[in-house]
């Protein structure tokens, strides 16, 4: 009885830390998000925010708990339309406290696993490179693996951006084929 005593309050530990990864909202919503995509993000796709020559910006019925902005932007690139979702997830002026939410929500998205009905489940995969302060664009571009179909060029970007005096932590999916995501994120 004496090690259950021990023991007990490890396994609570152990159960915990073992279902964040899976309860993850984040996930969540980019599951959702990505379950979407075959409908060119049409469930998703709320009330009209801005109209431009370029984009024009809905508000998204997925949002991440906490985002600053959840939008679906359709790009009228190449006589295309491109669609893209985003969330912007933090803004800061240091630079250290954005790169530790880039870093975190890296760890977070990292290996979800991605449930589409009517297929084999996907894996999100990336590699992570440390952000230098130097340069005013990072990201993450995760593949969907197995990297088959039509959802192969489904494209989940988490990215550290220097806007003006401000950094800012963002997610993007996107078709690659259609849209860039530097592009996306920085405007250029």
């Amino acid at each position: 009885m004496k090690n259950l005593g021990f023991f007990l309050p490890l396994l609570l530990c152990l159960d915990v830390t073992g279902q964040s990864v899976f309860t993850n909202q984040t996930n969540a919503a980019i599951e959702k998000v990505i379950r979407d995509y075959p409908n060119q993000f049409r469930n998703i796709r709320g009330s009209l925010l801005l109209e431009s020559q370029e984009s024009t910006n809905y508000q998204s019925h997925i949002q991440i708990p906490g985002a600053l902005s959840c939008v679906v932007t359709r790009y009228n690139v190449s006589n295309k339309s491109a669609l893209a979702w985003k969330a912007e997830l933090f803004e800061s002026s240091s630079f250290h406290e954005a790169k530790e939410k880039y870093q975190d929500l890296f760890a977070q998205i990292r290996n979800t696993i991605i449930k589409i009905e009517g297929e084999k489940p996907y894996i999100l995969n990336g590699q992570y490179e440390i952000p230098a302060q130097e340069k005013r664009f990072h990201s993450v571009v995760f593949n969907m693996l197995p990297a088959v179909g039509g959802m192969q060029k489904v494209k989940v970007e988490l990215s550290l951006v220097r806007q003006s005096s401000a950094w800012k932590v963002n997610i993007l999916i996107y078709d690659q084929d259609t849209v860039g995501g530097q592009e996306l994120v920085s405007g250029d």
